[in-house]
């Protein structure tokens, strides 16, 4: 099986960009090929020269011959390690015709800005096919968050699951619209799964006021770390925000409590939440450990924003 993952929109949507933004940029040529399929070409050309020496190939589909050939074709000159593919959005059941070995991981859709009204107004049947079946949706070149509230009711409505983005002119990443949260705040004590652990993070990032006084039980093991240059201790989980070569460790500082805490490992963790300063001021989410014991590491060690 080989990872793949898939990059939506319409076309000049910022597909092109995406895709050797993310191969030029992180470190996989280290461990194999990389194979793009190419079923949309717009303005964007891509640089062949700087992806092959990142053992990176491209193949463009001309239409003379059958994906699942082409496709198989492909990966039997490159033997990549990993796979991209350029979707073209006017090829219907372009995904079905995928060779076996294809193993989709993650699913991404770009919307340009400029044409985000004109396609919503008349092609959102399209717009919603691809936001279902997203992992993460990108919002290119939108100048402010505000500009895209109308849009929010009916792409969470289109799949409540996908993170939301919006990429400003300069390129500076912000969620694109307020969060949904799958539990009700009006408790005292939650229960976070893994699945409600993104959520949490996320939203008490922007508003630690939500869960001030608040018990968090926790049904999955986190992760201790002490982290580089801070004598804190944190728990919390490593998040592939868009590719694996953008993982990041998304925790919650710990203070002295009742229970002991180790110096590292995975635990099991109750904790009560309160407010704490960080750098400049800022106000933030801290939590004193009420319940702590030891616990094996999860199957997937990593989260993705799914």
């Amino acid at each position: 099986m080989i990872e793949t993952r898939l990059v939506c929109g319409f076309l000049d949507a910022g597909k092109t960009t995406y895709i050797q933004d993310c191969i030029l940029n992180d470190y996989y040529h280290k461990y194999g090929n990389t194979l793009i399929l190419c079923f949309e070409e717009g303005e964007q050309e891509y640089d062949t020269e700087a992806l092959r020496q990142r053992r990176a190939c491209v193949f463009f589909y001309d239409g003379s011959e059958n994906v699942t050939d082409f496709c198989s074709r492909a990966i039997d000159e490159c033997q990549p390690g990993r796979i991209y593919v350029e979707m073209n959005t006017m090829m219907q059941g372009l995904r079905q015709q995928f060779p076996d070995c294809m193993q989709v991981s993650f699913v991404t859709t770009w919307i340009d800005w400029t044409t985000l009204e004109l396609y919503f107004a008349n092609f959102r049947t399209m717009i919603s096919e691809m936001v279902s079946g997203s992992h993460q949706v990108t919002f290119r070149g939108c100048p402010s968050k505000e500009l895209l509230a109308p849009y929010s009711q009916a792409f969470r409505l289109m799949n409540q699951k996908a993170v939301y983005l919006r990429q400003d002119p300069l390129g500076y990443h912000e969620k694109a619209f307020d969060l949904f949260l799958p539990y009700s705040l009006e408790e005292t004590e939650l229960t976070i799964t893994v699945k409600e652990y993104l959520p949490l993070w996320l939203d008490a990032s922007e508003h630690p006021e939500h869960y001030i006084g608040k018990t968090l039980h926790f049904t999955d093991p986190l992760e201790l770390r002490r982290l580089p240059g801070r004598d804190v201790l944190s728990a919390g989980r490593v998040v592939m925000t868009c590719c694996m070569a953008d993982l990041q460790f998304m925790g919650f500082d710990l203070e002295e409590g009742d229970a002991m805490v180790p110096d590292g490992g995975w635990i099991g963790l109750e904790a009560l939440a309160f407010a704490g300063t960080a750098e400049y001021g800022r106000s933030v989410l801290k939590l004193r450990p009420l319940g702590v014991k030891p616990a094996a590491p999860p199957k997937e060690t990593i989260l993705s924003p799914v």
